[in-house]
């Protein structure tokens, strides 16, 4: 081809033609930045894609993380909620001298002496950070959640966790410098005076307290469980970004099976509580409405937006939650097919909530 072109540049002067060859040689110019441009396009094109490929594939490692770290938070959730019910009884002075003395499993005795810490994966995260200038637009709307994720939370999560170190190292060293029968402990069965300390001590019982304030109440019940809703979002979202045909897993909720918007609005409404089982008291007046969010279920309880629940169906009928690993529910028929009622179990209690008949 190169030899053409010179061919005709040769005949275009050999003939004199030179306003011609002027006109020919400011063609070729012309193609040659044409194919330089296109060179670059295609260049460029091509790093892109390479640079989408690699933010793509530092989400799968966030992703990644967050998978782990999601079921972790289930495991603390669920293990705090355990030392949440020991600590209840411990307070209410509801547990016997043959509750400790049939301790076997020592879970009565190292209650405040033990803690189950959670430390979240960022290698992910930090890699994203380490390229941020390079995220494509389409994929920048997941980086504001994973920054409250791995700044705000991990920090509160990370401070509770230091406390409940500090709490636990502080008992452990207390009573070996107090009590003579410490290194006992470990012994199958705890002796009379180990018994009447965990029973009567009030200062064990303050003791018990700090903990459970940090670790059930702060850690669990809010921070981790702050953490674990953003964190199911969030791998959602990456899913949704990067077009992933990969289907959700078993520790990210969804709905089992599918229910159409029609099939939904049968669920909506207000309910009205009337039943806590176990509760003998009064209870406020309160209100439950379900309505459709987003082609989900949500309930709000009393109007108060920042306490919203979002639903996701087991079976028709059978709901559980994304934020709360232990709420459970469902919806009661009559005769005819139509929801009358419906019935939540959450940690440990039973509330039963009646349908309230709409004009």
């Amino acid at each position: 081809m190169i030899k053409f072109f010179r061919k005709i540049r040769k005949n275009l002067l050999s003939e004199n033609k030179f306003s011609k060859y002027i006109l020919y040689a400011i063609g070729e110019i012309v193609l040659v930045i044409i194919g330089i441009l296109i060179a670059l396009h295609i260049n460029n094109k091509n790093e892109e894609r390479k640079t989408e490929n690699k933010i793509v594939s530092i989400l799968k490692e966030v992703q990644h993380d967050l998978g782990l770290d999601i079921q972790k938070s289930d495991e603390l959730i669920a293990y705090y909620k355990t030392k949440d019910s020991i600590f209840n009884l411990v307070q209410s002075n509801q547990l016997t001298y043959d509750d400790y003395k049939n301790d076997n499993r020592h879970i009565l005795r190292y209650a405040i002496m033990n803690a189950f810490h959670m430390k979240i994966h960022k290698n992910g995260y930090t890699n994203l950070t380490e390229n941020v200038d390079n995220v494509p637009e389409k994929l920048k709307a997941v980086i504001e959640p994973l920054n409250e994720i791995y700044i705000y939370n991990k920090y509160e999560i990370d401070k509770f966790d230091n406390r409940l170190d500090v709490i636990t190292d502080r008992v452990i060293d207390d009573l070996a410098k107090s009590k003579d029968w410490y290194y006992r402990l470990e012994r199958p069965q705890l002796e009379d005076e180990m018994i009447d300390f965990f029973l009567n001590d009030p200062y064990y019982k303050n003791d018990v307290n700090l903990y459970q304030n940090a670790g059930c109440e702060n850690l669990a019940s809010y921070h981790v469980m702050q953490f674990r809703e953003n964190a199911i979002n969030t791998y959602k979202q990456i899913n949704t970004l990067i077009e992933s045909n990969e289907p959700l897993p078993d520790f990210i909720p969804h709905n089992l099976v599918h229910l159409t918007t029609e099939q939904l609005k049968g669920y909506v409404g207000t309910y009205k509580i009337v039943e806590v089982e176990g509760f003998d008291g009064q209870f406020p007046d309160m209100n439950y409405n379900i309505q459709i969010k987003d082609d989900n279920l949500i309930g709000v309880m009393n109007g108060d937006l920042e306490d919203i629940d979002l639903f996701y169906f087991e079976t028709a009928d059978k709901i559980f939650g994304q934020t709360d690993i232990y709420f459970k529910g469902e919806f009661v028929r009559d005769s005819l097919n139509e929801i009358t009622s419906l019935v939540i179990f959450k940690y440990g209690t039973r509330v039963h909530l009646n349908k309230l008949e709409t004009n």
